[in-house]
């Protein structure tokens, strides 16, 4: 997963930046709160939440992202950022690796749990556990519960006069597994200028297993939240 996403790196923020911020900001309206002792970003990606987060928070950010390419644009946009910069704390492994105990009474993690397996997830889960004081609240995406064959276009946008765009393809894999392909594509006067893919493998889970996941790792559900947002406490 440290080699994943070269090619989404260069296209996640032009294509997808605008409906993830709009869904972050309003999850994090409703269930951020003040946090007091520190805040977990897991799977922090290019960095759109952990600006967020270290711009309403005045506790240190750990933001968790094993994948370099991701990494660099994080660190890209938190660069020249004085007020920011010293709160942010950059994690380069995955969160069960890092033995972090008691950082933090807020964590964050989207977009990641369906990259992993049910062992990994348990021990994605437990960590973060250990990361969180007791009481501390946890916002995660739980794993699809079933996947379809679809396809869906990511939003475009104009750079420089060049056209950028992209799909998702999803397809499934067997009984608990799905498969992502996005395609990203430059055009210039109607003319394909070149085009990138990248393929990710996922995993699914039934919403009443996940929570199960979640209270074997030692969490409590209290809240639920789109898109399928899971709220629990430690």
């Amino acid at each position: 997963m440290g080699q994943a996403y070269a090619v989404t790196a260069e296209f996640y923020d032009l294509l997808q930046a605008t409906e993830y911020l709009a869904v972050t900001g309003r999850l994090l309206d409703r269930w951020l709160g003040r946090p007091e002792v520190g805040v977990l970003d897991v799977g922090a990606g290019t960095g759109l939440a952990t600006n967020l987060l270290a711009r309403r928070c005045a506790v240190t950010v750990h933001a968790v992202e094993p994948a370099a390419s991701m990494r660099a644009v994080l660190l890209s946009r938190l660069a020249g950022q004085a007020e920011v910069l010293p709160r942010v704390r950059v994690h380069a492994r995955y969160v069960q690796d890092l033995g972090l105990t008691g950082v933090a009474d807020f964590a964050w993690c989207l977009n990641t749990m369906a990259g992993l397996d049910r062992s990994d997830r348990a021990a994605a889960l437990r960590a973060l556990a250990r990361a969180l004081v007791p009481g501390g609240r946890l916002v995660v995406q739980r794993p699809p519960t079933r996947a379809a064959a679809d396809r869906r276009d990511l939003p475009s946008w104009r750079l420089g006069g060049d056209l950028y765009t992209g799909e998702v393809s999803t397809t499934p894999v067997g009984a608990d597994r799905v498969r992502w392909r996005f395609s990203y594509r430059v055009s210039r006067d109607g003319a394909l200028v070149r085009e990138e893919t990248e393929v990710f493998d996922g995993h699914l889970a039934t919403e009443s297993g996940f929570d199960a996941e979640l209270a074997a790792a030692g969490f409590t559900v209290v809240g639920t939240d789109e898109p399928d947002i899971v709220v629990a406490r430690r």
